[in-house]
């Protein structure tokens, strides 16, 4: 926004004065005030303001500010009121790379930058969940949704069984969890994606790199900002259960199939308590009775200013969720502090603190609560809950009864510590030195208490303590050298030497025995039942570097080297070296496409280069020995003896070798942006675990073998629908496909030549590392089916049919076939709207062609679902009135070939984020002394399309729900 005063005069010059602010009323710091045409201007000073004397004949202004649209302003008489909107779009916006920065324009590998304010739009901490679908290649998968849960993220398909997490990197550091940053203070997040970018971090980055940047003070008045926000979280779901008379109903079905057709007597089938139920009708709905609704409230706290020489900027963040489930819940208080300070012209140094303190509530072990019959009596006449609900004579206790009787807590204390000092030696020439300590310490008490299922009064209550403890250090001496040759020549050279050591440390104690429950794990215990102690230690020492070279802004080049020695590898195989070469064509430059309007930006890109994955542990690579007590004569004395792992002395890190081309274009103004890429990456030297013959004394060692194969396309689009001063609407897209594929294990064949697959460990070559081996489902048995010259001659109408894959007329283990578990393709599709002071985003995320093994279809659920003596997921079932082809007839015993119907398709569309904002204009908010102050309103997996039967489609029954959620939210800037 600027305004503008005119004043006029008889001269032949007059004075423009004004101030220029962001759409927040922030004021903007040293923006470019000129008059059109000529070379008369000035910057805004601290305050935005500015004073500009102008000739009588000026009537433009051109005001621009790094990051914002430039806007021309007419000079007219009275003030004026114009708005200086962020461009996200611009070609010279900065982008954070490998011990970097680089102009946008000037990317040469496959980094793709996520928009903040739409990630941060999800009200979690999980910040892998703020990632999904926000940029092409970047799988995230939820592992587990109860408070303080994480999810898993994988990039560019899995290429390893040893791990698949990406390094996280923030603000230069290594994180070894992404959740330890505050949302709330991310300003940027690229995700390195190609060889060319992850080289630089070498034997760690096979499975991709995250970059995250936080906030930082500006120059100018303190600027003060509170954001808070309070949702109410409820089940969601895609699945019914039975009924109590459904349920009584599969039970006299199952009874029957056993008896001639013919239905038994209640009074045979059910129990005197499940009788007077039935009558009564007082059935048990037992996802109501357990979980409730749940809240998240979030406070946060930020300050950010400075002066010419010092800059800081501190936030302080509080956040507090209760579970579904009562007695789960997460809390986080987090500090960060941010300084900046100039010594000298040449001198500067940062600091940076992270202080958290978590707390984490985690229910009873047992979520299988869907499973206990609704004929249960889960409270006594007298109200107080009953153990067993199911009566005396059952094993089946109540979940509530074991909720109430248990305490899990685990408490995080996380320090981080960055110092960063910089020293330019000569003009172009800069020495940083980067130092990081970090120190975690987490306790965890687990009490199961007398009256507990796991805890009975004959072992008085049991307790089990976990102490956690990690430091990590990181030292790097970094030189750049970016020598002024000329315009047309641009290089910038890099050199890095890095140490860093990992050190965690995990006692644990098992008690029993206490006088009472009242201290919980904290009481004294008459019996230790068990103890450990598991204490490792990773080195990684690194030298690298990196050129990049820019000829007539058109042609770019980058070579990069790095060398890792790593302690975790064996003695013959210390280092490991990834070099990577990228280069791009920004095709626009040429003077043949030049004067073509309508293209702004078309860049070709081309990378080639490795990376390497050390994430083993520390030991496997050496023969190391075991406690091995012994009895002599009545004595028990202490002894060691080698482990059953044969130790591989030429044991060596993974090598992912990509080949990726990418195309950037933007057309009309950047109205549309795009970007697409193809990639095929190879990684060798697959680290697994192999068998051993008895006869050597050990039963396993780990080796390098064989090859696994990934291979992609990824797309994004955005396109401006309208652009212009009050009306914004925005649409994008982000596609991915990603085909994973064994290509050889170790190079073993059968008696006919055959590559053998690893069918113990379940990989099999030419199929993709996650995948599920079973029987193919081929429908249910019915009554005029000729079952005698089947592949299946004993079983009966209403039994599960599948398929003779190899035709020999028989069932067996030649007729299992292997199913891919990840999906055709995924991505998502966002909208966003902006009106004078309104914004609405919406953001709809899809999966497409996941299978999945749902473990509430296969026998050990289902089966006892359909035998009447469990609950579980409401199916169409087979019996002689209902023919059904979908699920098989009840029946006492479980029903064979289950698993074959438990593969089931987990493609979804889940409408993930819709929020709706005000901002109230600033010369309202003005009146009453504050900045800005913005109002929103978001619903999170609001609606979700899906026919897999489970509480989420990424998650089964049977863990801890998915949630919708409705979350109302304030930013108020001071």
């Amino acid at each position: 926004m600027i305004l503008l005063l005119y004043v006029g005069g008889l001269s032949a010059q007059r004075t423009v004065i004004g101030q220029v602010v962001d759409t927040e009323n922030t004021p903007l710091i040293a923006a470019t005030v000129q008059v059109k045409n000529t070379t008369t201007g000035t910057v805004t000073d601290v305050d935005g303001k500015f004073e500009l004397t102008v000739g009588e004949n000026a009537n433009t202004l051109v005001v621009s500010y790094l990051g914002y649209v430039t806007r021309e302003v007419g000079i007219v008489p009275g003030p004026l009121t114009i708005t200086l909107r962020t461009n996200d779009n611009l070609l010279d916006e900065v982008v954070v790379v490998g011990y970097g920065t680089v102009q946008k324009s000037d990317v040469v590998g496959s980094v793709t930058s996520v928009d903040v304010d739409e990630a941060t739009a999800i009200p979690t901490t999980n910040v892998a969940e703020m990632l999904r679908g926000r940029a092409p290649g970047v799988q995230v998968n939820l592992a587990d949704p109860r408070p303080g849960g994480t999810s898993n993220i994988v990039i560019r398909g899995k290429v390893s069984l040893v791990g698949n997490d990406p390094l996280v990197i923030v603000d230069g550091v290594p994180y070894d969890n992404i959740n330890d940053v505050a949302p709330e203070d991310i300003t940027s997040i690229e995700v390195l994606k190609d060889a060319s970018s992850q080289a630089i971090y070498g034997a760690r980055a096979a499975n991709g790199v995250i970059l995250i940047t936080t906030r930082r003070g500006k120059e100018g008045k303190l600027q003060v900002n509170y954001h808070g926000y309070a949702t109410v979280q409820s089940l969601t779901k895609n699945f019914d259960l039975y009924n109590g008379e459904e349920f009584a109903q599969v039970r006299r079905e199952a009874q029957r199939t056993d008896n001639n057709d013919m239905y038994l007597d209640d009074e045979i089938i059910f129990e005197p308590q499940e009788l007077q139920t039935l009558q009564q009708g007082d059935y048990v709905d037992w996802e109501d009775l357990v979980l409730e609704d749940a809240l998240i409230q979030s406070h946060s706290l930020t300050l950010a200013g400075g002066g010419q020489n010092t800059k800081v900027y501190t936030s302080l963040n509080y956040f507090d969720q209760d579970g579904l489930i009562p007695t789960s819940g997460f809390k986080r208080g987090a500090i960060r502090l941010n300084v900046d300070q100039r010594v000298s012209d040449r001198i500067s140094l940062q600091g940076n603190v992270n202080f958290q303190k978590s707390q984490q509530d985690i229910e009873s072990s047992s979520l299988n609560f869907i499973n206990i019959s609704p004929l249960a009596r889960p409270f006594d006449d007298n109200g107080d809950l009953a153990k067993f609900p199911l009566g005396e004579g059952s094993t089946t206790v109540n979940p509530l009864w074991n909720i109430r009787e248990s305490d899990n807590q685990r408490e995080t204390t996380l320090v981080d510590l960055n110092f960063v000092g910089n020293y330019e030696l000569l003009p172009g020439l800069s020495y940083k030195l980067n130092t990081f300590f970090r120190n975690r310490a987490a306790n965890q008490g687990l009490y199961r208490s007398s009256q507990h299922s796991e805890g009975d009064a004959d072992i008085q209550g049991l307790a089990t303590l976990t102490n956690t403890f990690y430091r990590e250090y990181l030292l790097e001496n970094i030189v750049n050298y970016s020598p002024e040759i000329n315009e047309n020549n641009k290089l910038d050279l890099l050199f890095v030497q890095a140490t860093n050591q990992r050190n965690s440390e995990e006692t644990s104690i098992t008690k029993s025995g206490f006088p009472n429950d009242a201290l919980g794990f904290n009481g004294n215990a008459s019996e230790v039942r068990g103890n450990s102690r598991d204490v490792t230690r990773r080195r990684l020492v690194s030298f690298l570097g990196r050129v990049r070279y820019n000829l007539n802004d058109r042609y770019l080049l980058t070579l990069t080297m790095r060398a890792d020695g790593s302690s975790v590898f064996a003695q013959n195989n210390k280092w490991g070296y990834f070099p990577a070469a990228a280069v791009a064509w920004k095709a626009h430059q040429e003077p043949f496409l030049r004067d073509i309007s309508a293209i702004t930006q078309l860049k070709l890109r081309v990378s080639y280069g490795s990376t390497g994955n050390e994430g083993i542990d520390p030991s496997q690579s050496l023969g190391v020995a075991d406690d091995l007590p012994y009895t002599f004569g009545g004595v028990t004395a202490g002894g060691f003896a080698p482990l059953t792992r044969l130790p591989n002395p030429n044991l060596k890190w993974e090598t992912t070798t990509t080949l990726n081309a990418g195309i950037d274009f933007g057309f009309w103004n950047n109205r549309l942006l795009g970007t697409a890429e193809y990639y095929v990456s190879s990684t060798t030297d697959f680290l697994l675990d192999r068998a051993l013959a008895g006869t050597t004394g050990f039963t396993v060692t780990r080796f390098n073998i064989g090859e696994v194969e990934n291979r992609g396309v990824e797309l994004s689009l955005a396109y401006d629908v309208v652009r212009n001063e009050n009306l914004r609407w925005n649409v994008g897209a982000v596609w991915s496909a990603n085909r994973n594929k064994i290509i050889s294990l170790d190079g073993s064949t059968d008696e006919n030549g055959e590559p053998i697959d690893f069918v113990s460990q379940g990989l099999f070559i030419g199929e993709p590392i996650d995948n599920i081996r079973q029987r193919v489902f081929d429908g249910i048995f019915q009554a005029d089916d000729d079952i005698a010259n089947s592949a299946q001659p004993d079983a009966m109408p209403g039994d599960v049919r599948v398929v003779d894959l190899n035709g020999d007329g028989m069932i067996t283990d030649l007729d299992l076939r292997v199913f891919r578990e990840n999906p055709d393709w995924y991505g998502s599709l966002n909208t966003t709207l902006t009106w004078k002071g309104f914004d609405l985003f919406g953001d709809l995320y899809f999966v497409s062609g996941a299978l999945k093994l749902n473990p509430y279809l296969a026998d050990f659920n289902l089966g006892g679902t359909l035998q009447g003596a469990r609950n579980g997921i409401k199916v169409n079932y087979y019996t002689p009135e209902n023919p059904s082809t979908e699920f098989p007839r009840p029946r006492p015993n479980t029903p064979s070939n289950l698993f074959a119907l438990a593969v089931k398709d987990a493609s979804y569309l889940r409408l993930r984020t819709l929020t709706l904002g005000y901002t109230i204009p600033p010369a309202t908010v003005g009146r009453i002394g504050l900045g800005s102050i913005k109002v929103y309103a978001t619903g999170t997996n609001l609606f979700t399309d899906t026919e897999y039967k489970s509480y989420s489609p990424e998650v089964n029954p049977g863990a801890f729900p998915d949630a919708k959620g409705y979350t109302f939210g304030l930013k108020v800037g001071f």
